[in-house]
C-alpha cells in the first residue's frame, strides 16, 4: 500500500449579502440650517471572504442633501430647511466588493429635522386701514390682526411698537384685537389727530428673531351731529302774475355746523312735493344757491297766494333734514317795482 497526501483548496463564493447592524440606531435627527451636520452612521458586515467580504456604502435617494463615507457616516450636503420638508426616508445601500454579480442590501433610515428658529411672523397683510366713527364707545374693536410664523411650534402675541398710539389705542397680546381707549369727538380734535399711524409687532415669544411689523392707519371719521338750520322759520316772496319762467321770487339760506369741508357740513336744497304739490309744479327751487324760482310762464290772478315747502339736507351719515316754509304772494300789476 501507499499514502499521498492531497492538499484540497477551498474557494469561496460569494454567497452571503451584506447585512446592516440592527442595534445601530435607525431613528434619527439633524439640525436644520447645517450643512456638514452628523446624521447618523450605518454599518454592514458580509461573512464571506476576500473582495467579496468588503463593503462599501451608497446613498439611493436624496443624494443630493445627504452624503455618505466609506466607514457608513451620514452627513448633509447642504442646509436643510425644516420649513420646507421635516422628514426624509433615507435609503442606503451596502454593497459586496465581488467583481461580478455583486450582493446588495439596503436600509431604510428615518431622518427628522429639527426645528431652528429662523423665521420671523408675518402679518396676513403688511399695511392695515381703517375708519372709526367718531365718538365710538371706549373698548369698541375697529380691527382684528393675523400673523403666521413658519416654525414649528410659534407662539405668536401682538403689540403696539409705537409709544404715542398706546395713549388712544390698545390691542391684545393673544387674539390680535385692536380697540380704541377713549371716546374721540371729531369736531374737537385738531385737523391734524383726524388720522392715527401708528406700528404694530407680532412676536415669537419662544423665537430669536426680529418681530414682523405692520403699519396701521386709524382715520377718525366725522358722524352727522347736527341738521341743517334755515336762516328764517318763513320767507315771503312776490312775483308779478305774468313773470317768465326762471323768474327769482325768493332765496332761502341754511347753515350746518358740522365741520367744514365734510360731508356733512353740505346743504343742498328741494323742493317737498308731498306738501304742496300744485306750488311745486309753478315754482321750483335751485339745490346748490336755495333761490326759489317759476318753473313756467305765469298767468295768475293777483293776490292769489302759494305756499312752498322748501327740504335742506347735508351729504352725512346719516342724512339730516329740516323745513321751511316760503310764502309767495302775486303783485297787484300796479305795485309791481
Amino acid at each position: 500500500t501507499s499514502t499521498a497526501t492531497v492538499k484540497i483548496v477551498v474557494t469561496d463564493v460569494n454567497d452571503n449579502d451584506p447585512v446592516f447592524d440592527p442595534l445601530l440606531p435607525q431613528n434619527l435627527t439633524v439640525t436644520e440650517e447645517e450643512a456638514n451636520c452628523f446624521v447618523g452612521q450605518v454599518k454592514a458586515t458580509d461573512p464571506d471572504a476576500g473582495v467579496n467580504g468588503q463593503v462599501r456604502y451608497r446613498l439611493v435617494n436624496h443624494a443630493d442633501l445627504f452624503r455618505i463615507n466609506s466607514n457608513g457616516t451620514i452627513s448633509t450636503a447642504v442646509p436643510l430647511d425644516r420649513e420646507v420638508r421635516g422628514q426624509y426616508d433615507l435609503i442606503v445601500e451596502a454593497e459586496d466588493g465581488a467583481v461580478e454579480d455583486p450582493r446588495r442590501t439596503t436600509l431604510t433610515l428615518s431622518v427628522t429635522v429639527l426645528n431652528v428658529d429662523d423665521n420671523s411672523p408675518v402679518f396676513s397683510q403688511p399695511s392695515y386701514t381703517v375708519n372709526l366713527p367718531e365718538n365710538s364707545p371706549k373698548n369698541t374693536v375697529i380691527l382684528q390682526f393675523t400673523a403666521k410664523d413658519a416654525d414649528l411650534d410659534s407662539n405668536i402675541t401682538f403689540r403696539i411698537r409705537t409709544q404715542e398710539a398706546r395713549q388712544l389705542f390698545a390691542v391684545s397680546p393673544v387674539t390680535g384685537e385692536l380697540s380704541v381707549l377713549q371716546t374721540l369727538d371729531f369736531e374737537t380734535l385738531a385737523a391734524s389727530d383726524h388720522t392715527y399711524t401708528f406700528v404694530v409687532e407680532a412676536l415669537d415669544n419662544e423665537g430669536i428673531m426680529p418681530p414682523g411689523l405692520a403699519t396701521v392707519t386709524v382715520k377718525i371719521t366725522d358722524m352727522n351731529d347736527y341738521s341743517p338750520v334755515f336762516s328764517q322759520v318763513v320767507y315771503r316772496g312776490m312775483v308779478a302774475p305774468n313773470a317768465v319762467k326762471g323768474t327769482v321770487v325768493a332765496t332761502v339760506q341754511a347753515e350746518d355746523l358740522d365741520p367744514p369741508g365734510t360731508p356733512a357740513s353740505h346743504v343742498h336744497y328741494r323742493m317737498d312735493l308731498d306738501e304742496n304739490p300744485y306750488s311745486g309744479s309753478i315754482f321750483d327751487v335751485d339745490e346748490v344757491t336755495g333761490s326759489v324760482i317759476t318753473r313756467v310762464n305765469l298767468n295768475e290772478e293777483p293776490n292769489l297766494v302759494f305756499s312752498l315747502v322748501i327740504v335742506a339736507y347735508d351729504d352725512g351719515e346719516p342724512m339730516k333734514v329740516n323745513k321751511t316754509l316760503v310764502v309767495i304772494t302775486v303783485l297787484q300789476p300796479s305795485i309791481i317795482p
